[in-house]
């Protein structure tokens, strides 16, 4: 196929004005402290660094205005094709048959202006698995999602093709877009329920931080930490703590603002074989995960949002892109656990929740208790040796490390039935792990001289996740990790050994 019988397409100019504004927002703050706060010309190294600050800008404006200008895209009924790079132009081609998944993301600025960018992503572990178009048309993006509906309707047909059909190309097959079924959306009182219950209600410590140490690079503020100083130890108890109260509480009202702007208008829904999953206010995502591509259900509780009942879930997805994994594979990130359950019992009955977890024995206790904490010895050393006055804080030390593993003994569980794994595991944060051995790719069991002492072992399973995903059981009863060994060794040519994804 050569360039000139394609119809090639570029991105729109208003994309350069948006890739523009986006170098000026990461210089923002030097310009402002350099060229408004501290116009100061009268130094050799001031006159430097701010035209070293403008070259940079403009290099990197040139930088984004080659990479516009290069950048261009066709498809024909099979191959979708793109020029890019900035100095040099590079070309490569990707069948359309491979994407298995297309993720689109509009920033504050992309939606300002009216443009999408849409990731597509083939699910495999390579530089050239997937591509972006930073910034199409809406009606380019829907125009670009039905061509794909109809390159998997093509696929599917052709791998599964009617009885008694003679010539597929004969007859003039009607695309039909899937229909989207909600499966679940947040509510305004669930985020602000997880909220109160996240350590987001902190964010303006590392927020404020980061500001403060921007500006201290700049500007010295050693004077405005002293006049603080002396303001703390002048000023009354309850001025304090009138301070640290006002402080949580425009904390608590950032951390709020931060989960409705990142979850807000929150949905999970189902589009024909595949999951999406969209969300966010003023940057609003919409991502997906084929159905055939999941490996795993991860149940996650933190230690705070344990004593509310309310968990997130993801899905263990083979395949996806570093850059997307996390994002994508949430797809309940705070609900109640019954609402969770009764989700995933609904719509993703391939996987089967057992009834009845085994616990461990007491002597994984011991084994727990009587594993060297290095962590725990190391802080204990530097404390005695030259911070002896503080030496009482290392019994908080060892209090958490202790109440960490008698924590892990009580949650960790685990159960096979069937064809199925479930584990739970973790101490303070919990995590519970749900796959079939199909989707397995190895077990490991690994036995340490302690453990050996006890007759306990450790228990790893890799599924396909990214390139591999791992969950481990700690300290369970030998002959039950040989059990499970033996269980996934014993594979039957029709059934086990078609793997799904």
């Amino acid at each position: 196929m050569t360039e000139a019988a394609l119809t090639w397409h570029r991105l729109p100019s208003r994309v350069l004005l948006l890739r523009v504004l986006e170098v000026i927002k990461s210089f923002i703050i030097p310009l402002v402290l350099l060229f408004v706060i501290n116009n100061d010309w009268s130094s050799t190294f001031g006159i430097i660094l701010r035209v070293g600050i403008l070259l940079f800008l403009l290099l990197d404006i040139l930088q984004k205005f080659f990479g516009w200008l290069n950048f261009r895209y066709a498809l024909d009924e099979k191959t979708v094709y793109v020029i890019d790079g900035n100095w040099i132009k590079k070309e490569k081609s990707l069948p359309l048959h491979k994407i298995q998944s297309v993720h689109s993301n509009s920033p504050f600025l992309y939606r300002l202006l009216g443009v999408v960018e849409l990731t597509f992503d083939t699910n495999a572990n390579s530089d050239d698995a997937s591509f972006k178009l930073s910034g199409v048309f809406p009606n380019e993006a829907k125009r670009l999602e039905d061509i794909l509906d109809q390159v998997r309707h093509r696929k599917t047909e052709t791998d599964v093709p009617a009885e008694g059909e003679t010539d597929a190309t004969e007859t003039q097959v009607v695309i039909e877009k899937p229909a989207s079924r909600l499966l679940y959306a947040l509510s305004t009182r669930e985020i602000i329920i997880a909220s109160l219950t996240s350590l987001s209600v902190f964010a303006i410590f590392p927020v404020a931080s980061t500001i403060i140490s921007s500006i201290d690079d700049f500007i010295n503020l050693d004077g405005t930490f002293d006049t603080i100083g002396d303001w703390v130890v002048h000023a009354s108890i309850i001025a304090i703590g009138l301070l640290v109260l006002s402080v949580l509480m425009l904390s608590v009202v950032i951390g709020m603002v931060i989960n409705f702007l990142k979850y807000g208008n929150f949905r999970l829904e189902r589009r024909g074989d595949r999951i999406r999953v969209e969300k966010g206010l003023l940057n609003r995502s919409a991502k997906e995960i084929p159905y055939e591509k999941i490996q795993a259900v991860r149940v996650k509780e933190t230690f705070i949002r344990r004593w509310f009942n309310i968990v997130g879930v993801e899905l263990v997805a083979a395949g996806t892109m570093d850059d997307l994994k996390d994002e994508s594979s949430t797809i309940l990130p705070f609900v109640k656990r019954e609402r969770a359950m009764t989700v995933l019992n609904e719509h993703f009955d391939q996987f089967v929740w057992s009834d009845t977890l085994h616990r461990l024995p007491k002597r994984s206790l011991w084994v727990k208790l009587l594993r060297i904490s290095w962590v725990g010895i190391l802080v204990s050393g530097v404390v005695l040796y030259f911070f002896r006055d503080y030496a009482w804080w290392l019994v908080l030390l060892w209090a958490i490390i202790i109440g960490g593993r008698l924590l892990s003994y009580v949650t960790t569980r685990y159960a096979r039935n069937g064809q199925f794994i479930e584990l739970r595991t973790g101490a303070f944060n919990v995590s519970s792990f749900l796959t079939d051995k199909p989707r397995i790719e190895q077990v490991q069991v690994t036995q340490t001289p302690l453990q050996r002492r006890f007759d306990v072992c450790n228990v790893l399973f890799s599924t396909r996740g990214g390139l591999l995903s791992n969950e481990m059981i700690e300290d369970i009863p030998k002959q039950e990790a040989e059990a499970m060994l033996q269980w996934f060794s014993r594979y039957t040519v029709e059934e086990d050994m078609k793997t799904p994804g």
